[in-house]
């Protein structure tokens, strides 16, 4: 198998003149990505050496695939941090791996500048911008690579070498940084790209901290395609680009969707160039799938994945009957065993029972990094510990049925209740607190607060003010609406918050 690093030169070969990467300021073919590629791998050999981490703090653009690319070249480990993170996760998430160089764009540099720099615990050689420096510590990504050479690194790299650590949420607010190597992410780019080729033309408007944007864009790298990146995104963009750029893929999370089929002027464009579309993050019901294949393309995928290890896969084709919320069955390659919670996986339960989804495959990560006891707690022989609930028909389609520990996807984003409760808590006017996800047609679930105030005078707009002036908490995570109760907040038998309880308060 090829590694990582060799891809977009194999690319470059095969399809020189065909475009690559583009946004809103620019696109370059195959063989230009290749080339400011082998110079961005030159300049950021002279601030690192092999096997040295880099992180960015960048959303989706050409500059940064670009210098993302040079690092892999230089055999280096990129990893993207999500910027809408938290000032303490982004200090915990570079402090752990203590990177060489720092990435940044002119969106995220005030940030880092004012919330997450000064507490670091990692001096780091070199923080590169892609846009105009605003500081004396940064410098340009042209500047950069300007007047560096073509020339590919003398680098060596094996297939089970790590090549890029992939951030995932974690249930006490802790993410996890897990280690994907060269032939985890070859086999994941093979198995998305089982329905792409070098015509496909895909839109991304997902941020580069999610696997999703990985996956698209190492399958685009190994195809030849084109991706057309998005930093910031409406519904409107979306079916505009569709028409002006012929899109033939685009991927959204459910709750995207469902304001694209809001629009009014929806079949004003032409979306006629799509061939797929894939919607993640929630299940699609009966009639999303209907007016999605009328209006939008009649190819829908819908599947169940996550940053440890790919999943399942179903397409409109298959969502009949009761299936319509089937998340579908494994991917090539992968097993999926649903067994009771804790359960071992010899212990698997019969069709139409629920218990925990564990999942092997070959394109799974091999550490987080420098924690081998949660290693250890989430793989067993192999076998990934979802969390999730879920079931499986006689036929071997899976369902879900929410979390064991009830985290919340709000708009696609993981967000746990337990640091939400402890910011909440601390609040002087504040008795208790429990946060729960309310079903809602526009977050797919509400981050929800339930609040036993010791001070009636505390509101909403205090509490929502007190949440985002909190390091340990990122704006998305924050709660949209409060209740108020009298009573203290419902618990179990074993004293422990009722959440169960609590979302019935809120539905009633």
């Amino acid at each position: 198998m090829p590694n990582v690093k060799d891809l977009s030169s194999i690319a470059a070969e095969n399809h020189p003149n065909s475009t690559a990467f583009a946004d809103t300021e620019r696109r370059v073919t195959w063989s230009e990505f290749e080339a400011e590629s082998l110079r961005a791998a030159t300049a950021f050999r002279e601030v690192m050496t092999q096997g040295d981490r880099v992180a960015f703090l960048c959303e989706s653009s050409v500059d940064h695939i670009t210098a993302m690319n040079g690092v892999i070249k230089a055999g280096g480990i990129p990893t993207n941090l999500h910027v809408r993170s938290s000032p303490e996760t982004l200090r915990y998430c570079i402090d752990t791996v203590r990177p060489s160089a720092i990435v940044l764009e002119e969106q995220t540099s005030e940030f880092f500048e004012d919330r997450v720099r000064d507490e670091l615990d990692t001096e780091t050689a070199a923080v590169i911008t892609l846009d105009e420096p605003r500081t004396e510590y940064e410098v340009a990504f042209e500047n950069f690579i300007e007047g560096q050479p073509e020339t590919e690194p003398d680098v060596r790299i094996q297939e089970d070498d790590v090549a890029a650590i992939w951030w995932t949420s974690g249930t006490t607010g802790r993410p996890k940084g897990w280690c994907q190597t060269n032939r985890g992410i070859l086999l994941k780019a093979l198995k998305t790209s089982t329905t792409a080729d070098r015509r496909s033309r895909t839109l991304m408007v997902l941020s580069p901290a999610f696997a999703a944007w990985w996956g698209s864009t190492m399958a685009t790298m190994l195809t030849g395609g084109t991706i057309v990146y998005r930093q910031d995104w409406s519904a409107e963009d979306v079916v505009r680009l569709v028409e002006a750029e012929s899109l033939t893929d685009v991927g959204l999370v459910t709750t995207m969707w469902r304001e694209i089929l809001r629009l009014e002027n929806l079949d004003d464009y032409d979306l006629s160039s799509l061939e797929r579309i894939l919607s993640t993050g929630e299940k699609l019901d009966r009639a999303t799938i209907r007016e999605l294949t009328e209006r939008v393309c009649d190819h829908i995928a819908n599947g169940y994945s996550s940053t440890e290890v790919l999943g399942t896969s179903i397409t409109n084709v298959e969502m009949e009957g009761d299936r319509v919320e089937s998340v579908g069955k494994p991917v090539l390659g992968q097993r999926v065993r649903i067994v009771e919670e804790g359960g071992t996986p010899e212990e698997t339960l019969p069709p139409g029972e629920i218990g925990e989804i564990l999942i092997k495959g070959a394109d799974a990560p091999v550490w987080v990094w420098g924690d081998t006891e949660t290693t250890e707690s989430e793989f067993e022989d192999g076998w990934w510990r979802s969390g999730d609930l879920g079931y499986k028909d006689d036929d071997g389609y899976l369902f879900l049925e929410g979390r064991s520990d009830f985290m919340i996807t709000s708009k696609g984003m993981k967000v746990f209740p337990a640091p939400i409760e402890d910011r909440l808590d601390a609040h002087a006017g504040v008795e208790e607190s429990v946060v729960v996800g309310v079903e809602d047609e526009e977050y797919g679930e509400r981050v929800t607060a339930i609040v036993h105030r010791s001070d009636p005078g505390v509101t909403a707009e205090e509490l929502d003010s007190w949440c985002l002036s909190s390091d340990a908490l990122a704006r998305f995570e924050r709660p949209r609406t409060y209740h108020f109760i009298d009573d203290a907040i419902p618990r179990t038998a074993s004293g422990k918050l009722d959440r169960h309880s609590a979302i019935d308060l809120v539905s009633e």
